[in-house]
């Protein structure tokens, strides 16, 4: 039978001179240079989506013959290319009875199959997209479907008077609360603690006006100033402690009735069904010596056995009319008191401030307050844990911007509840933390990308920091805020995939060494220090092309989530109080529970600007350059250049160098570079740090009385290297190290 296409609809044919968007132009060429991909039909859009398509046919030699999956060879595909440029262009299978794979993308009945090409954000994938690469990546995914090989197993992981049973708990915020005159307290009862025969009472405020609040009303009477050493008896009725508190010029009496004069409802309220208690709350303010100022406030309660409107019926703060309890009096003046208000029976509790920022640091010894102003960008598994640690210790004030909700086996690892399924993870964090705490606005949560350069609310809340943690699981934002302008000192953490180690970087104040360079020097330990060998096990693999490192793959119990958080939590503390920058890395054994701690030293950011990248180094890579060039005088020596590529920031990241293979060739005026043992090498690199770590170009030393001038040897050299990296279309980098300058220099061939 012959083959069927589907039509595209919205879409007519034109000239390839009328394509306009970069990636479909860049495309074009790649396809120019390709023997297994032609192109068939250019066509734009005219419904006013600006989207160009361009048909082609993709031939894999590799695809089996009447495959099992049934793909053919060649393929009728159209690539379809948007506006925005910040995701890879779409691929539809056009044949009408292409199969139902796996990874595929969701498209409605009848409509071509759209390819689902990459596992990772496309923010990743575009970090390192190029033409060339994306119609490999199209013959790789046909070749691998074809083959039942794509989708891998592991894929998607704070003087009591007194102590007794009673207790009334104050929110820390109590005196900025009753500053506000819209405010009214409540005390609500809390289920008793059995053991001890406790029961707890916890005041809240609420906005006047709402709707009907289920507790205890509430009076709260400051008092005149007392000398330390005074003695205060429990009153165990209110006359009693009118007349405790007579003695020191207070009207106990007048104050309670102004109080609830004040609380009742203008239009009245039923005496049925009210409340049978009361608490009276005495602010008590306690100095060294007479005259001097008070030090601290004492706070007592009484709980009286009426409520509050037979209180007020008896001070004469109410009058009652059939039922009905109201502030105005028959005659003016004041109402008769309806009983004997100083035989109402009280019970005293005690008053217990919840803790406040300060006092959880006090508790916990912290040794630093910690920023007024903090981020912390990423609330996963160790974000979640690592902002209860904070808060707990009371170091910081933070700010919480996440974009990602509450997943159902997010709870393996995640500080979140079953109820909490759902809600986006920033506003699940604000619960948690409010609820330590006991009163909202503690902590901010934005739901957002932190990544997002178009949100203005990401960037005012990033530009008012003092310190930035990122705590996501890729390398966007680390990589995206070191080019930003935003002065808050920044630091990273992450788990290594396996779980077992867990990584700090840490910029200095000045912000001189960015996260940009730290991460690079990272990746130099790993290369270069034994404990590197195995630290990042478990990395996502080999077609994760751009993804991250950090991403936690392995089965891992929440304890080690836990055990790194502590660890991490204690040292960024410590750290933030010092002004150098840090990159430290822990790998814990669990079935020992030890721990190996390194120390990986810092040095300052080199960086040049070569056309339309910059390029990044540092004084340590410079330093091992010239050791090497030392290492071989008078003769020349050279080797590969190790790094990673960044094309969303237009960034280039020299990591580590390679010195010369065994079988180089070396003398006063020529240096080439042997094969022996490289790949093997080179493959090393890559394991080591998870594939972000790659060829970036070549490095050569001058001998004696040279500088790094390049000769024509040189120039052809990096021409050579130019081509050889236009298959992937990216540019190559060059450094001569002469006497006493150490030169970069970068090439590429444009399409």
């Amino acid at each position: 039978m012959p083959l069927t296409y589907h039509e595209l609809a919205a879409f007519a044919p034109a000239d390839r001179t009328a394509l306009r968007l970069p990636h479909a132009v860049e495309l074009c060429h790649a396809i120019d240079r390709s023997r297994d991909v032609t192109l068939l039909q250019v066509l734009t859009s005219i419904d006013g989506s600006d989207r160009e398509a361009l048909v082609v046919d993709v031939a894999c030699d590799e695809i089996p013959n009447r495959n099992l999956i049934g793909l053919r060879s060649p393929e009728r595909l159209a690539i379809m290319v948007g506006t925005a440029g910040n995701s890879p262009p779409a691929v539809l299978a056009l044949r009408q009875d292409f199969p139902g794979v796996m990874h595929l993308n969701a498209t409605p009945a009848g409509e071509p199959r759209s390819l689902c090409l990459y596992f990772e954000p496309h923010r990743s994938v575009m970090r390192t997209w190029t033409a060339p690469k994306f119609l490999r990546r199209i013959q790789w995914w046909l070749l691998e479907t074809s083959q039942g090989a794509l989708h891998a197993a592991d894929q998607p992981l704070e003087l009591l008077f007194f102590d007794t049973g009673w207790e009334l708990v104050i929110p820390a915020n109590f005196d900025q609360l009753r500053q506000r005159a819209d405010l009214r307290f409540f005390a609500s009862f809390i289920e008793p603690a059995h053991l001890r025969g406790t029961s707890t009472l916890m005041l809240r405020a609420v906005v006047v006006g709402d709707a009907k609040v289920e507790g205890l009303g509430v009076a709260i009477i400051d008092c005149p100033p007392i000398v330390q050493g005074s003695r205060t008896d429990i009153p165990s009725t209110l006359g009693a402690a009118a007349d405790e508190l007579a003695e020191r010029g207070l009207d106990l009496a007048a104050m309670l009735r102004d109080n609830l004069w004040q609380q009742i409802h203008t239009k009245g309220e039923a005496l049925k069904g009210a409340n049978d208690r009361f608490v009276v709350m005495l602010n008590i303010p306690v100095c060294r010596e007479p005259g001097a100022p008070a030090e601290r406030t004492q706070r007592m309660a009484l709980l009286t056995t009426v409520g509050r409107l037979e209180l007020g019926l008896r001070l004469g703060a109410y009058a009652r009319v059939e039922g009905q309890v109201f502030k105005d009096t028959p005659i003016g003046g004041r109402a008769p008191a309806e009983g004997d208000w100083r035989s109402v029976l009280t019970l005293p509790a005690a008053v217990l401030d919840a803790p406040s920022r300060q006092q959880f640091r006090a508790l916990s010894a912290t040794p630093n307050a910690g920023p007024d102003v903090a981020v912390l960008v990423g609330v996963g598994a160790l974000g979640s844990e690592l902002l209860n640690l904070w808060t707990r210790a009371g170091w910081g004030s933070w700010t919480i911007i996440d974009s990602d909700h509450v997943k159902p086996h997010n709870l393996a690892r995640h500080a979140a509840f079953f109820n909490h399924v759902g809600q986006p993870k920033s506003s699940v964090c604000q619960t948690l933390v409010e609820l330590i705490h006991g009163n909202a606005g503690v902590v901010r949560a934005i739901v957002a990308d932190a990544c997002d350069r178009n949100s203005a609310e990401v960037d005012t809340v990033l530009a008012a920091a003092g310190l930035v943690v990122d705590c996501s699981t890729t390398v966007d934002f680390p990589r995206l805020t070191s080019a930003s302008s935003h002065t808050a000192r920044h630091a990273s953490v992450f788990l290594t995939p396996s779980g077992k180690g867990s990584v700090l970087l840490l910029e200095d104040q000045a912000r001189q060494c960015r996260l940009r360079t730290l991460e690079a020097q990272y990746y130099r330990a790993l290369l270069n220090q034994s404990w590197g060998q195995h630290h990042l096990d478990g990395h996502l693999g080999s077609f994760w092309s751009g993804a991250s490192c950090r991403d936690i793959s392995f089965k891992l119990p929440h304890s080690s989530v836990v055990a790194h958080s502590a660890t991490l939590a204690e040292q960024l503390i410590r750290r933030y109080a010092q002004p150098q920058a840090v990159i430290k890395a822990w790998h814990r054994d669990p079935e020992t529970g030890s721990v190996e701690f390194f120390d990986v030293p810092v040095h300052e950011p080199i960086a040049q600007l070569r056309g339309q990248l910059t390029v990044h180094l540092d004084k340590g890579l410079e330093d091992k350059l010239r050791q090497l060039r030392a290492e071989r005088l008078p003769t020349e020596s050279g080797g590969v250049l190790l790094g990673y590529h960044d094309l969303n920031l237009g960034e280039i990241v020299i990591v580590d160098v390679l010195p010369p293979p065994p079988d180089s060739s070396h003398s006063t005026d020529h240096f080439e570079r042997g094969v022996e043992g490289l790949m093997e090498s080179y493959r090393e690199v890559q394991r080591r740090t998870g594939n972000v770590v790659g060829y970036l170009g070549e490095w050569h030393s001058h001998p004696p009385g040279h500088s790094a001038r390049q000769s024509p040897d040189d120039l052809l050299q990096l021409f050579k290297l130019a081509l050889g990296m236009a298959d992937d279309g990216l540019p190559v980098i060059q450094i001569i190290v002469g006497e006493h300058e150490l030169e970069l220099y970068a090439g590429e061939v444009m399409a």
